[in-house]
């Protein structure tokens, strides 16, 4: 099972998202994107796409919204920035992978961009996952870094 984390700034205690950095999603027939909880996304895919989904309907109707954080206005917020958008290094891609191993629905969607990497609130693109910010400098105080620490809790 996945750990839960904390995601915190040593110095200033700013905290982004707990979890393990996002979810998985499938979209309903009007285009909403549904949280597919886990331990049980595959039953979630099948109670909104259908039994007799294709893998390609899966393949088309699921992605892995990432937590994110506006380093310019501190906003936090989801979005779907498939792997080929990766982390600086790799862990973004392990993360969601460990996630989805669980799932029998394991891959698909999750290497899909459906969203630009751009702030909601104030339209910067200087937007990071809560991964890609582990170990860096806390965007709010700018003197603290942003540790994950596991929170003795697992999905």
């Amino acid at each position: 099972m996945p750990d839960i984390n904390d995601y915190i700034c040593n110095k200033c205690h700013f905290s982004l998202p707990q979890g393990w950095g996002g979810y998985l999603y499938v979209i309903d027939d009007n285009g909403k994107r549904i949280v597919c909880p886990h331990p049980d996304e595959g039953r979630t895919i099948r109670k909104i796409l259908g039994k007799k989904a294709t893998r390609q309907m899966i393949l088309d109707r699921t992605g892995y919204n990432s937590d994110c954080v506006c380093l310019n206005c501190l906003h936090q917020f989801e979005l779907d920035i498939g792997d080929d958008e990766g982390a600086e290094d790799n862990n973004e891609r392990s993360v969601r992978y460990y996630y989805c191993k669980y799932s029998m629905f394991h891959s698909y969607g999750t290497n899909k961009r459906r969203d630009q990497r751009i702030c909601p609130k104030c339209k910067s693109e200087n937007v990071k996952t809560v991964i890609e910010m582990v170990d860096k400098t806390c965007p709010k105080c700018k003197t603290g870094i942003i540790e994950k620490k596991w929170t003795w809790r697992v999905s």
